[in-house]
């Protein structure tokens, strides 16, 4: 029995000592693109792109069962919408044309899909997800008239109930300083504030183009300062409230000029307060800092499925933008069915991890 085995052990062992090989060969050097590029001081780096399981680092387990079955089917993404990283390697991203919320989890490369089986509550469309800061899981559906809350196990709640208070989710946001669930209403134009153990507190906004009035507010996140930036779309601006939804000030027009708006589909801050505004007929994120002076642009239009190549921050219908407790930024990247994976270069990322030397010739 035992030589019969031995045969099949050693197989594995091949396999598996391969495997890690192949595996160290990711570690080598890869040419870097930064945004403005070197010499200037960059401000932005690109690290990736994602558009199925298959772009994670690939496991020793993975290529083990590929020698034996094959490689696996690409499980794609068909209109993703928003993302959320928890700073800790699980990014979860949002498509409703997929009836769950899709976990890329770095850590143990691999990719699944919450609830879990058997959960008292199953997505039917999710549209937006935000994370508190115990790693709670808030899932806006747009068939279930309500947040589905998770745990960071993918394990269910409870369920906010927003069908009195919101007409239409756009965006959910936390206020985690104050223990709050923002959440955008595209129909009744508002923003309605709930705890985020559920009960409604208060909303602010009307229809309208006047200082504190919104026409389609799509997106909603808070700055350290606790001050709430919601993307005002129709009226072609970002509008800023104190954290009771007295209005501050805005910034913003519509055109096509490098600080102007042509379509706005999302809204993030880095740990500087900068505010990233994706605008997907611009195809770009536009980056301006907390009092709304223009910064600089990142990216333009790019197609992956015309061209076969990766397009390192080329867009189509840039969509939902997040930045993580480590600075990094996500970006949905709608009509080439991925998302892109970028780093602020702050002036304390770059302490510990100093730019390439550039060459003077």
């Amino acid at each position: 029995m035992i030589k019969r085995a031995f045969p099949f052990l050693l197989y594995i062992y091949l396999l598996l000592l391969f495997a890690g090989c192949a595996g160290e060969q990711q570690n080598l050097p890869k040419e870097r693109f930064f945004w403005p590029p070197l010499p200037d001081r960059p401000r932005i780096e690109w690290l990736g792109a994602y558009s199925s399981q298959l772009d994670l680092p690939t496991t020793s387990w993975r290529q083990f069962k590929e020698q034996l079955f094959g490689a696996d089917v690409p499980i794609t993404f068909k209109r993703p919408i928003d993302i959320r990283s928890d700073g800790a390697g699980r990014v979860y991203l949002t498509d409703p044309a997929i009836p769950a919320l899709v976990l890329y989890d770095f850590n143990e490369r691999e990719l699944s899909s919450l609830p879990k089986r058997g959960s008292d509550v199953q997505l039917l469309a999710p549209l937006t997800v935000a994370l508190d800061g115990d790693g709670n899981v808030y899932v806006a559906d747009g068939r279930l008239n309500g947040v589905v809350v998770l745990d960071r196990n993918g394990d269910y709640l409870r369920q906010i109930d927003t069908s009195k208070q919101i007409e239409r989710i756009s965006a959910v946001s936390i206020d985690a300083k104050r223990g709050r669930l923002l959440v955008t209403d595209t129909k009744g134009q508002r923003v309605g504030v709930f705890s985020c153990a559920g009960p409604f507190l208060f909303a602010f906004g009307k229809p309208g183009g006047g200082d504190g009035e919104f026409n389609f507010p799509v997106a909603v996140t808070v700055n350290t300062m606790g001050e709430i930036i919601v993307a005002d779309a129709m009226n072609a601006r970002i509008q800023v409230f104190d954290g009771e939804g007295r209005f501050l000030r805005t910034f913003g027009q519509r055109g096509s000029g490098d600080a102007d708006f042509e379509l706005i589909k999302g809204v993030a801050v880095d740990s500087d307060d900068n505010i990233y505004v994706t605008d997907g007929r611009q195809h770009q994120i536009k980056i301006f800092s907390r009092s709304g002076e223009f910064l600089m642009p990142l990216g333009g239009k790019y197609d992956v499925s015309a061209s076969g190549k990766t397009g390192q921050g080329g867009f189509v219908l840039p969509q939902g933008i997040d930045i993580d407790k480590n600075d990094t930024i996500y970006v949905v990247d709608q009509l080439n069915r991925r998302f892109q994976v970028f780093q602020y270069l702050s002036a304390g990322y770059l302490q510990q991890h100093p730019l390439p030397a550039v060459s003077s010739k």
